[in-house]
């Protein structure tokens, strides 16, 4: 039975209860007719209207809950975390049961589904291709615009690697969306069944005389790329620039918050100018910044 049958048949039951109340009561109380039928009419309108609001405030939401997230089941991303990623997947359903009772639907899994999808991604970007690191790399630049085309608040956050406070749902075009959840699903599959181990800008323990040579010269390009770009700016900016990157505190200041998200855009540019291994190494050295 779909929402508004459930509405629907809820009410008419329940004032039809409530009118069969009435009349009761009606005659119990030995009332004259007229005042009968008007009791059975505010019992019956009394009824439905309760009926109405607890089903269409809590009975439909939970079932849209509940249908969104065993519809989510069969979302790549949701598959491959099941498969592959089994704490991930149990914070999901975690974090989906408390959220049960908030009568968020569909929106409220999405946007479960998506913050742990994308936050395991991250954690293990560092294994993925260097194909895979470019395609994140262009994802996160365009998807930056697209937020500072809004608000700069909202790029500010996104590229820090803040938690957001807005629904990119609700923002963000609808093929870049599908295109973020390609790339993320694609870069969870990869690096659980192929992960890229040792890679330029993400080696493990790794204490050799080559490896700390190999090392100095990845940081000393990733240097070079951001003093690029950083030239790029007025004086003015460059100062602020490499006073406020990498800091953990927020910035409440619109004017900073644009400055640093066009920054952090055209970091991304400077280092997709690279090739491929070059460009991926880098950013793999910068994915602590939160880019």
């Amino acid at each position: 039975m779909d929402a508004n049958t459930l509405l629907v048949v809820s009410a008419v039951l329940a004032a039809s209860a409530g009118a069969g109340a009435g009349l009761l009561a009606g005659r119990l109380m030995n009332l004259p007719r007229l005042l009968g039928i008007g009791l059975a009419l505010v019992s019956a309108g009394g009824a439905g209207a309760l009926a109405w609001f607890i089903v269409g405030h809590d009975v439909v939401p939970r079932q849209a809950f509940d249908r969104a997230r065993a519809d989510a089941e069969a979302l790549p991303e949701v598959r491959i975390l099941k498969a592959s990623y089994p704490e991930a997947y149990g914070r999901l359903q975690a974090s989906l049961t408390l959220i049960q009772d908030k009568r968020l639907g569909e929106v409220g899994v999405r946007q479960q589904v998506r913050s742990i999808a994308t936050a395991t991604m991250l954690a293990n970007a560092r294994k993925a291709t260097d194909a895979n690191v470019v395609r994140l790399m262009q994802l996160r630049r365009d998807k930056a615009r697209a937020l500072g085309e809004k608000s700069v608040a909202w790029c500010y956050d996104f590229t820090r690697g803040a938690r957001l406070t807005f629904d990119p749902d609700a923002v963000v075009d609808a093929a870049l969306l599908e295109r973020e959840r390609a790339v993320t699903t694609d870069i969870l599959t990869q690096t659980a069944r192929e992960p890229v181990l040792n890679a330029a800008g993400a080696k493990a323990d790794d204490y050799t005389l080559k490896s700390r040579i190999d090392q100095y010269y990845e940081v000393e390009l990733r240097d070079q790329v951001a003093s690029r770009v950083q030239s790029t700016f007025p004086e003015a900016d460059r100062k602020v620039i490499v006073m406020l990157t990498g800091r953990k505190v927020s910035i409440d200041d619109p004017a900073r918050q644009g400055l640093l998200c066009r920054y952090s855009i055209a970091l991304l540019d400077e280092t997709l100018k690279l090739s491929a291994d070059k460009a991926a190494m880098v950013y793999r050295l910068n994915m602590g910044k939160g880019l």
